[in-house]
């Protein structure tokens, strides 16, 4: 591992980054968001087993996301200024213990205090995994970044599946199975972390004592565009995670099988975060996020217009298309902080999918109303919106 060096000439060396430590996040990242991908599925599973309505559905998912997310700048805050290396296996043990229980409890007072719990463990593990991925990440931020955010998307993606076929083979009990992989994960972490830390001070010290003077002044305007860009993104995301089950299955669709896909939805959108990355350090952030945003709307609208297996292939290149512009997005507002790299992850990360969040908790509604499908519909154009905020930050920072 080289940190920014200076040749005797002044040429400046470009940094490599750091695989090893930027998988070890990854994993982290992967194991936490296996349970924080349970949830959604978890409340369809607890209300309908109560008969709550949809509208409710949407009200505990936002309670995950208000506890998970909009309060990650300030525990980025803090992790920026006193972090410890043992705070990011910490909290995935909080959020393994906490959904273990929510998933398999049929009392709607103890699921919301598991999502509380669970939340706040999500909320102190994404801003102090997203400070070591930047500062792992060497020249190629975005690329570091999209590591970083790979190792969370599969582990969200498999969470739905994993309880659906727990819930499915062995009823509410099935969610006490979970937990076993995550205590062996978090004791991993434990082993891990430490070594990890210090190649990543090691790393960031590097680099700050190599990098060029920088303006003082925060370009606050266009981190409100990018957040607010990305707060729509995490709608349609949310949206389509949480609202699937209920469309698959008033279609006819079994439990698993609505389990299945939406774990193929957000699987796939894997492959859109390694290409944002990679795409964005070669050609640009705003210009891969604007062309990205814009092309996964005919492919959401795809999946309510075809039939068949059409259908669900528009389906899954939309949710692609749709998660590339995450890891520039947060390298961008990492650049335009680089103190605060634990800060930039909370709010990309945090505020952006708790804002999010919030429509979907009003879509819920609307999905009571008018049925799922309607709902989702009219979903499908949001993209558009999200890639027109791009465009005031191109405007705002001359950025590529």
């Amino acid at each position: 591992m080289t940190d920014v060096a200076r040749t005797a000439a002044g040429t400046r060396v470009a940094r490599r980054w750091n695989l090893r430590g930027l998988s070890v996040i990854s994993f982290a990242h992967g194991v936490s968001d296996f349970y924080s991908g349970i949830v959604p599925f978890a409340i369809f599973l607890v209300l309908s087993h109560e008969r709550v309505s949809p509208g409710f559905q949407g009200a505990f998912v936002f309670l995950w996301y208000l506890t998970s997310s909009i309060v990650q700048p300030l525990f980025g805050a803090y992790t920026d200024r006193f972090g410890k290396w043992w705070f990011l296996p910490s909290a995935v043990a909080l959020t393994t213990v906490s959904i273990c229980i929510a998933a398999g409890t049929t009392s709607l007072p103890l699921l919301a205090a598991c999502i509380v719990v669970g939340g706040l463990g999500s909320a102190i593990m994404h801003p102090e995994a997203g400070k070591y991925s930047a500062m792992l990440s060497g020249d190629r931020r975005a690329g570091g970044i999209s590591i970083f955010q790979i190792g969370g998307q599969v582990g969200y993606s498999l969470g739905p599946a994993a309880i659906a076929l727990a819930y499915a083979r062995f009823g509410s009990a099935g969610s006490a199975l979970l937990f076993v992989p995550g205590a062996v994960a978090v004791a991993a972490l434990f082993l891990l972390m430490r070594r990890v830390d210090r190649s990543a001070v090691d790393a960031h010290a590097g680099a700050r004592a190599a990098a060029p003077a920088r303006p003082g002044a925060v370009d606050r305007s266009s981190i409100a565009l990018l957040v607010g860009s990305t707060s729509l993104r995490y709608f349609v995301a949310a949206a389509f995670m949480t609202y699937l089950p209920n469309l698959l299955v008033s279609r006819g669709a079994s439990i698993p099988e609505a389990g299945q896909v939406v774990t193929a939805f957000l699987l796939v959108s894997a492959i859109g975060l390694f290409a944002g990355g990679s795409l964005s350090d070669r050609f640009g952030a705003v210009r891969v996020s604007i062309a990205a945003l814009v092309a996964a709307v005919p492919f959401f609208l795809g999946f309510f217009w075809l039939g068949g297996p059409l259908s669900l292939v528009a389906l899954l290149l939309a949710s692609a298309l749709l998660a590339v512009q995450n890891a520039p997005g947060v390298a961008l507002v990492q650049s335009m902080l680089p103190e605060n790299l634990g800060t930039a992850l909370g709010l990309m990360n945090g505020v952006a999918f708790g804002a999010g969040s919030a429509l979907v908790a009003g879509l819920g509604i609307a999905v009571a109303r008018a049925g799922a499908a309607p709902a989702l519909e009219s979903v499908s154009v949001v993209p558009v919106l999200a890639a027109l905020a791009y465009l005031g930050v191109r405007k705002t920072t001359d950025a590529p």
